[in-house]
């Protein structure tokens, strides 16, 4: 029989263990959207979000200005949360009459 805890001081969220295999397909998923991306996106969004290098620091290693860092960021990110999302970056809808 299993020992039943009764400790309100222990929040519930604390015994609650996430599925492996939804992880591991969520791992895949990332990484199959990282190689979709084109290489001067791809990484910045390493440097920047992986190795949490600063917008200064990866400008200095990939021997770009900072602006230029900044826009390959948000283009990376932008295309990443599509791609994840399922849907087509950068597609826009087509206004009919």
């Amino acid at each position: 029989m299993a020992a039943h805890v009764d400790d309100e001081s222990v929040h519930e969220s604390e015994f609650a263990v996430a599925p492996q295999q939804s992880r591991s397909l969520e791992m895949r998923d990332l990484d199959y959207a990282l190689q979709r991306l084109p290489l001067e996106q791809r990484e910045v969004v390493l440097l920047v979000g992986l190795e949490e290098m600063s917008y200064a620091d990866v400008a200095l290693a990939l021997n770009v200005p900072i602006g230029t860092v900044m826009s390959r960021l948000s283009r990376g990110r932008e295309r990443l949360r599509a791609l994840m999302a399922g849907s087509q970056p950068g597609a826009k809808l087509q206004v009919v009459r």
